[in-house]
């Protein structure tokens, strides 16, 4: 049984997806232990599934001398440069690659994403093709007895930050969007502080609808089946990183209006485009 590290980039998002690498690729009977430090705060939503921090760059070889080889989502971090160094086969998840930064492609080593499909959807054609094997989406997160799917059907969780403020569609406009929900008869409530991901994934779960921007628990809600809709700046970087698992609705300016138009985007994505939105893709699911 070959044993190999599956490296993800720092975010929690980038977890979740390089998630489905470590699961499909232990269906196939390889030996996995994923490289991130948040899911193993899932607890035991992940079952069966081996888990290690992000690797420390001073020892990377220590850590990895045990392995067969290390599929790495390759973010351009000085921990990426120094794993590509390592004396052991490696894997090269890139979500867009330049000769100049990257150097020439290896054959089956590898592989740069389609900018029009998921992310997720990109980590299931890499293992195709680097592996030999037709891979499905599914990255093993399964919700632990007791918790019952979309139990509170109007509460409509808003998580109104990421982890870059660029992303951030203004707290206000998350406000007055929550006032106008609570009209409609739903349940708006703000995402809190959780101790854990495994507490904000069962939150998630039982709730019925999540509005949020750019990162990491608008890909947890679309892994759990929550109708979602995400507000974000770049409809072209979106193709590529919108969630993976089931579908949902992004909110970005048109990407022909010039870049000087579309860097005003927290203002020009009104409040009532969003709940037209809403209530056109989201609301009705």
């Amino acid at each position: 049984m070959k044993k190999i590290a599956v490296v993800a980039a720092q975010g929690f998002g980038d977890a979740l997806i390089l998630q489905i690498a470590s699961c499909q690729l232990q269906g196939q009977g390889f030996s996995v232990t994923t490289f991130s430090n948040h899911l193993k705060t899932f607890g035991n939503w992940f079952e069966g599934f081996a888990f290690a921090d992000q690797p420390d760059e001073s020892r990377l070889l220590e850590t990895f001398s045990s392995f067969d080889a290390i599929f790495l989502q390759h973010d351009n971090s000085k921990k990426a440069k120094e794993i590509c160094k390592l004396p052991l086969p490696i894997y090269r998840f890139y979500g867009s690659h330049s000769v100049k930064k990257h150097g020439f492609l290896k054959e089956g080593f590898d592989f740069v994403c389609d900018p029009d499909r998921t992310m997720a959807d990109n980590v299931a054609k890499s293992l195709e093709k680097l592996f030999g094997f037709a891979a499905g989406k599914e990255n093993g997160l399964q919700p632990p007895e007791g918790w019952v799917h979309r139990l509170y059907k109007t509460r409509v969780v808003i998580h109104p930050s990421s982890s870059a403020f660029h992303r951030n569609w203004p707290l206000s406009k998350f406000e007055k969007l929550a006032k106008q929900l609570r009209k409609m008869g739903f349940e708006p409530v703000f995402s809190p502080q959780f101790p854990s991901l495994g507490d904000l994934a069962s939150f998630i779960y039982e709730s019925g609808f999540f509005i949020g921007n750019d990162s990491g628990p608008g890909h947890l809600a679309s892994c759990l089946g929550i109708p979602h809709l995400i507000i974000a700046e770049d409809e072209r970087y979106m193709r590529l990183w919108r969630p993976g698992w089931l579908p949902g609705t992004v909110a970005t300016l048109p990407h022909w209006l010039p870049r000087w138009i579309r860097k005003h985007w927290k203002i020009l994505i009104p409040t009532n485009n969003i709940i037209k939105k809403l209530k056109n893709s989201v609301l009705n699911n």
